[in-house]
């Protein structure tokens, strides 16, 4: 039996989509990348709200960080 590889930190742009485009970048790729940290880069706020709700639903604390006109979604999973 393999083991996956769980990276450390997974960033995704997804600068530019709307809501639900980063929230479904976000589930194909934890689906194909475990990870310990995600970083989810997006241009407005109705994906931040998106993402905020999609990992309020998995029991995900979410931080937000506004970088200019970015905003920088991270999550931290445990047990990873």
């Amino acid at each position: 039996m393999s083991q996956m590889k769980v990276e450390r930190e997974l960033k995704i742009n997804a600068r530019g989509l709307s809501a639900p485009g980063p929230r479904l970048m976000v589930e194909t790729a934890l689906k194909k990348n475990p990870c310990q940290m995600m970083r989810v880069v997006v241009s407005n706020m109705e994906a931040v709200e998106d993402l905020k709700e999609f990992f309020k639903a998995k029991q995900v604390e979410v931080n937000v960080d506004q970088v200019g006109d970015e905003f920088h979604v991270l999550v931290e999973f445990e047990g990873v």
